[in-house]
């Protein structure tokens, strides 16, 4: 009752299943048949972090150790048990390893690793999305000429300017040095994903107000559109390096990956 908000009564004579997501319950109530018919005890932790559904309807996580036994040593005595054990301060803590594991460090931004994991997720689910590949232009001679410490702090004013220009949804990361990736979730349309660069652009290029020193940065962007130039994770982000490359040569803000 403490953990989940029931009481017993509300609880008794009930199917499991009601603390269990609804989109889940079909699922769940078939693994329930097959564990009571042939399942071995699983102790605490052999199970992953799983939800179980207070009785406010907010999930809770939960880990969960399950036995067999019989009651009276007859088939028709068997029973099963399952103890749930809140995991909440341990889910918790996951979730801020997690984060850091996948947040670069200077920016606050995230890194390749969250930018690999979220492709992965888009392209299993098969969402349209589009991805900008941004280079800076003269961050190098800003670095050199006012050393590391102003370089770091205009790639920062650089990632709170990219936070402004995209939604809840979309990803800004750092891949290193002075390039980013911003990823737009949904996003299928050639135009759409020209004005972003072209917003991009315009507020890069804004000057730049340092503790130790002014300037401006330009920038270099090139753009690809899943699944329009590539169905993989390296196939679409070689398409925006190269397109991004593209732009470099040419002196252009932005160019769109060319159609394979």
């Amino acid at each position: 009752q403490s953990l989940l908000g029931y009481a017993p009564a509300e609880l008794i004579a009930q199917p499991i299943s009601v603390l269990v997501p609804p989109e889940h319950r079909e699922r769940h109530d078939v693994l329930v048949a097959r564990y009571r018919r042939d399942g071995a005890p699983m102790m605490m932790g052999a199970r992953p972090v799983l939800h179980a559904v207070h009785r406010s309807g907010r999930l809770l996580p939960v880990s969960i150790s399950l036995c067999n036994f019989s009651l009276d040593g007859s088939e028709s005595g068997r029973v099963s048990v399952a103890v749930i054990h809140d995991v909440s301060a341990l889910h918790t803590h996951l979730d801020r390893a997690t984060a850091s594991a996948e947040t670069d460090a200077l920016t606050g931004l995230g890194n390749r690793l969250r930018l690999s994991r979220r492709l992965q997720a888009l392209l299993a689910a098969a969402r349209p999305f589009a991805l900008l590949f941004l280079d800076l232009e003269r961050f190098k001679q800003l670095n050199d000429r006012h050393g590391h410490e102003v370089g770091d702090e205009a790639l920062r004013v650089v990632g709170q300017r990219l936070r402004r220009q995209v939604r809840e949804q979309d990803l800004i990361v750092r891949l290193g040095g002075d390039e980013f990736v911003m990823l737009f979730d949904g996003l299928d349309d050639p135009a759409h994903l020209q004005e972003r660069a072209l917003a991009v652009a315009h507020s890069i290029g804004q000057p730049l107000r340092l503790n130790a020193a002014t300037g401006a940065l330009g920038v270099n962007i090139g753009g690809a559109m899943s699944p329009r130039h590539g169905r993989s994770e390296a196939a679409l982000l070689d398409a925006a390096d190269k397109a991004m490359y593209s732009a470099k040569q040419t002196s252009t803000h932005y160019r769109l990956a060319d159609d394979s």
